[in-house]
């Protein structure tokens, strides 16, 4: 997470703040794909990840020029924008999706409750659970406005298939609002987490 520094206090309008987030995306992103290539993945899947990192750098740089008008939602989208990065740069070992109205990653979504449907399929002899975006911390949510969120308790426990919904209370946002959101899914071993990763969804709300 990057949180707002003094660019945006020293940004004298909006547009020059866009401008300094789309560079720093540009610029981050020249990190992810060198640690793609110290991964030494082959040639295939090195070249895969760092074409996902491209599709990122330009879809966020899209959002930010324009979704982001004010500098809370440029922050927002700036953020989500690294996180994808870090996602797909580190790979994921098993079966794992996150879905608004079927899309994934980037969506649009009507004021109101945003379902997201979170699907993993651990590899054999695993289960998956959703687990703590960090220790006091169910779910990584940024929204522009005040929003909540519930889910399952049950997609707490391992299973081995998850198919679940996070549903997040967007009923307080406005048209133009933006929200983002990073669940963790743990895939278990013998009572142990064997692997987490994280996925990160970016929601325009219409």
């Amino acid at each position: 997470m990057f949180a707002a520094d003094a660019g945006s206090e020293r940004a004298t309008n909006i547009e020059d703040y866009q401008n300094t987030c789309t560079e720093f995306i540009i610029d981050i992103s020249r990190d992810y794909k060198d640690w793609v290539d110290r991964y030494q993945l082959g040639e295939q899947e090195t070249a895969r990840r760092k074409g996902v990192i491209e599709n990122i750098v330009k879809t966020t740089n899209d959002w930010i020029n324009r979704f982001g008008t004010t500098i809370k939602k440029v922050d927002i989208i700036m953020n989500d924008g690294v996180n994808k990065m870090a996602e797909n740069t580190a790979g994921y070992p098993f079966g794992f999706e996150a879905l608004v109205l079927g899309k994934s990653r980037y969506a649009t979504h009507p004021v109101g409750d945003v379902r997201i449907n979170v699907k993993a399929v651990p590899r054999p002899g695993r289960l998956v659970r959703i687990g703590n975006y960090q220790k006091d911390e169910l779910l990584l949510l940024s929204a522009s406005a005040q929003v909540g969120f519930s889910l399952s308790q049950e997609s707490r426990k391992g299973a081995d298939i998850l198919d679940d919904y996070i549903i997040i209370d967007a009923k307080n946002c406005q048209r133009g609002d933006v929200l983002s959101l990073t669940v963790v899914v743990e895939e278990m071993q013998d009572d142990y987490v064997a692997e987490s990763r994280g996925y990160s969804t970016l929601v325009l709300l219409t």
